[in-house]
């Protein structure tokens, strides 16, 4: 008897940081999604103002009109970089576009980074996704071609998006290095535990088959469905 009541309440436990932990992460979106707002529109905005002043002075020497040139390249990398960020913080279009086109964008931006080919099956992306869902795939799917930019010097990559089950699968794939998964340390392994703790809470599931010089796949598997909402 008393052991099935510490169950019940460990159970019980578990349930409550399952909800803390949820409205955590919901509030960190939020933040983020005004960060991204305000980095775009304000400073984004201030920016362009700028170098559109930069542009049209002009200098009264050859030093000075040099000078301004580099000014302006300056600000035009800068403001480059700000948009990278927003985008980074929260990607306006994955409200409006939908998972299928941002995950593209972010599959197609790395394999151009790298100059390497990248295979892409993702219309099952295409299909409507609860909000905590798609936002939970799309943070996987950063974090895991993040890591392919930053590692993995791979030859070519492939993304793909497969339902069965009522289940969804994410694959992200690569022919790189690949790593020790139980010896991995530093920013990469806080980059997987978070991954793994997102997916938790929606009842979904990460795995990883890897091994030094033989690529890395990463599977990504969630519910169609949240079996847990964002809401009490």
């Amino acid at each position: 008897m008393r052991a099935g009541i510490d169950t019940r309440e460990s159970d019980t436990s578990k349930s409550r940081r399952r909800r803390l932990a949820r409205r955590l992460i919901a509030v960190q979106e939020e933040q983020c999604r005004r960060l991204s707002r305000e980095l775009h529109d304000d400073l984004g905005q201030m920016l362009a103002s700028v170098a559109l002043e930069l542009h049209g002075i002009r200098a009264g020497s050859p030093e000075q009109g040099e000078r301004l040139t580099r000014a302006a390249m300056l600000v035009d990398q800068l403001s480059a970089r700000v948009h990278a960020a927003a985008w980074n913080l929260r990607p306006a279009d994955l409200d409006h576009l939908g998972l299928r086109a941002c995950v593209e964008d972010l599959a197609a931006m790395l394999c151009a980074q790298l100059d390497i080919p990248c295979d892409m099956d993702l219309e099952a992306l295409s299909r409507p996704l609860a909000p905590e869902i798609a936002l939970t795939l799309y943070r996987v799917a950063q974090e895991a071609l993040t890591n392919i930019g930053k590692h993995a010097q791979p030859r070519r990559a492939s993304v793909t998006a497969h339902i069965c089950d009522r289940r969804l699968r994410l694959t992200i794939e690569d022919d790189g290095r690949g790593f020790d998964a139980d010896a991995t340390l530093g920013s990469r392994a806080l980059g997987l535990a978070g991954m793994r703790e997102r997916l938790a809470l929606i009842g979904g599931e990460l795995s990883i088959e890897t091994a030094r010089g033989r690529g890395t796949t990463l599977y990504a598997d969630v519910p169609l469905f949240a079996d847990m909402p964002l809401t009490d």
